[in-house]
């Protein structure tokens, strides 16, 4: 039986929705691999070691108090440490 327009639908959809998230809040290092990273008045490190994307290091300091609240990055973080605020990342 051929797959409905409706089916096709929410499966596109599923694919589209994170599948977990963490919720970081603190000034601890975190390890893992997450596809997006909301920040909420979120501070990062000024230098190259706090965050990584796909291993490497990135220094995001330059967003601090520009980016607005609910703000979305999309990179492949593997690492994520916040000087202040509190961060949605998002798994796969």
């Amino acid at each position: 039986m051929p797959e409905s327009q409706e089916a096709k639908l929410k499966r596109e959809q599923d694919r589209s929705v994170p599948a977990d998230f963490d919720t970081i809040a603190d000034t601890n290092a975190h390890s893992g691999e997450w596809y997006g990273l909301e920040v909420h008045d979120a501070t990062f490190p000024d230098d190259a070691t706090g965050v990584a994307v796909n291993g490497a290091g990135k220094n995001m300091s330059a967003y601090n108090g520009k980016v607005p609240n609910g703000h979305i990055f999309k990179a492949r973080f593997t690492k994520i440490t916040l000087t202040g605020g509190v961060a949605t990342a998002y798994k796969g």
